[in-house]
């Protein structure tokens, strides 16, 4: 990371140098000219370390992404394949239901600690930082605890309002109780995986997060099935991963705050709150966009429908994973790089990392979008039907992804009350739309609502960071990878699929024949895609 001392301009470029007078000597000029060539060395050698840190940090996450992603394909065709859709979706409504009260109980603190302990190391005030996770860790705790002791007591009505199927309601009350024990180790992981990203490294978070998480699921999922017959097991699989995944990242957390070799000091209440109780609020309406979607197709058509709906919505799982990686990775050096006035480091970040998304994930879901039909075969014949929902949510992702990061580079200008702000907007849109089309058009409503309100949630969060900050995702990375994806795959999808139709051989004659082409375009533009780094880095960890 560049040195904060360095001399910056409130743009975060380089003083220029003096120009030299007319009448100045030669000498002088060349002294100039030598000055001003060293320090734009210096801007380009601190370009490349930012780069080469969020290359560093988004090639391990990204291998977390692909792990989950993959593991978490395998755990759903498990349970699909295994339980009738009405089944799956009332699994599918619970773990909603769950996951809704732990990302609500961070009260902001995942995002709050990233910001704030990046700062604090990029200001060189680390003695505050025990103060500020120990503030944040204890309002998590006390409110995760609460949540959990509601959903122990009020796990009835809460099933009830879940489900109009009485016959469902002793097996779902079973499952939200079960569920709700776990409530505070969830929150408090989710919490901490946010304090040790502040500490720049992602490894605490994608090895709990995404590695041991995803697996434990997919072990206990499968020790449930083998057991029993019933659905509710599967909520004593989800609890008891969720309780595993947060013992070593609080573990990690606990010895890496025990290093700060600074005397502790306090970090003010209020100045903390100011940024995470907006944040709290946010987290709240996120997790009402993230999940509230599956309980409204329960409650608006049946679990059946739900579960069509919560398994499509898994398909395009790898997509968020993979955009949360760079993300995750991008915002301590944003936040470090916006606290010192380098607007012009974090925009190159944020256009390169913004570009490697696009490289990444546009084949995966252009290829998704021609092939759903054939993918959800996967899940079993009673699956078929979600083929209109995964086309809709992989053309809503393809432009998400090219929008860039969104809500997270918000955050890391401390722009919290704007992105509760845009959270409402965007709930306010899906709800909206849910309700009107849903009865309507039936579960594809849902598809069409996701895909509305994401887009309009980067769309808001896009512009604000251009207003106030002057800089944008949209750069010569993004704008290359598009257009290099979109004439790889989609003219060669159409007539595939036109000529042979929907199977495995068109499947795989459409990834491999447009995945040379794509990967030699990739090559002949790989200096304006800024790959190396990022290849580079992967190549590294795997030896």
């Amino acid at each position: 990371m560049p040195n904060p001392t360095s001399e910056l301009s409130t743009d975060g470029s380089p003083n220029a140098a003096t120009k030299p007078q007319a009448d100045s000597e030669t000498g002088s000029e060349t002294e100039s000219e030598t000055e001003s060539e060293t320090d734009s060395e210096t801007d380009s050698e601190s370009n490349n370390q930012q780069v080469g840190q969020a290359a560093r940090g988004t090639a391990l996450n990204l291998i977390g992404a692909v792990c989950t992603a993959v593991v978490s394909f395998v755990t759903v065709g498990l349970i699909t394949n295994n339980y009738a859709p009405a089944g799956a979706g009332l699994f599918f409504a619970a773990t909603a239901a769950f996951t809704l009260a732990a990302q609500a109980a961070r009260l902001g603190s995942e995002a709050g600690l990233t910001y704030f302990v990046a700062r604090l190391r990029a200001t060189d005030d680390q003695g505050r930082i025990r103060s500020l996770v120990t503030t944040a860790l204890l309002a998590t705790g006390v409110v995760s605890a609460l949540f959990g002791l509601v959903g122990l007591v009020f796990a009835n009505p809460l099933a009830k309002l879940l489900s109009d199927n009485t016959s469902n309601h002793d097996e779902l009350t079973l499952m939200i109780r079960v569920l709700a024990i776990a409530v505070p180790a969830y929150a408090m992981s989710q919490a901490m995986f946010g304090a040790t990203r502040g500490f720049g490294t992602m490894r605490p978070s994608v090895l709990s997060g995404q590695i041991i998480r995803p697996l434990a699921q997919l072990a206990f999922v499968t020790i449930a099935i083998v057991m029993s017959g019933e659905v509710w097991p599967l909520a004593v699989a989800w609890a008891a991963a969720a309780i595993v995944a947060w013992i070593p990242v609080s573990w990690w957390l606990r010895s890496r705050v025990r290093r700060i070799s600074k005397p502790s000091t306090s970090f003010g209440l209020n100045h903390y709150w100011r940024f995470a109780a907006p944040r709290a609020m946010a987290d709240l309406v996120s997790s009402l966009l993230e999940r509230l979607d599956v309980i409204l197709v329960a409650m608006l058509i049946n679990e059946a429908g739900a579960g069509l709906y919560g398994t499509s919505n898994r398909l395009i799982l790898a997509g968020q994973m993979m955009m949360m990686a760079t993300s995750q990775s991008m915002a301590p050096h944003l936040s470090a790089s916006f606290a010192q006035g380098r607007n012009q480091d974090a925009r190159n970040i944020l256009q390169t990392v913004s570009g490697w998304n696009v490289v990444l994930l546009w084949p995966v879901f252009i290829c998704l979008g021609f092939g759903a039909e054939t993918t959800l075969s996967l899940f079993g014949a009673d699956f078929a039907d979600a083929e209109p929902l995964v086309v809709v949510l992989s053309i809503g992702l393809l432009i998400v992804i090219a929008l860039g990061m969104g809500d997270t580079l918000l955050l890391m200008t401390g722009d919290s009350v704007v992105s509760l702000v845009n959270h409402v907007i965007g709930l306010a849109v899906m709800v909206g739309i849910s309700v009107v089309t849903l009865p309507r058009i039936g579960v594809v409503g849902a598809a069409w609502a996701w895909a509305a309100s994401r887009i309009v949630l980067r769309l808001l969060a896009a512009i604000r960071v251009w207003r106030t900050k002057g800089i944008h995702a949209i750069g010569p990375p993004v704008l290359t990878a598009m257009a290099i994806a979109a004439a790889a795959y989609i003219p060669l999808g159409a007539a595939l699929y036109n000529l042979l139709g929907s199977s495995w051989t068109t499947v795989f004659l459409h990834v491999g024949l447009g995945s040379a082409l794509y990967l030699g375009a990739v090559t002949r533009f790989r200096s304006t895609l800024e790959v190396d780094q990022l290849l580079n880095v992967v190549a590294r960890r795997k030896r």
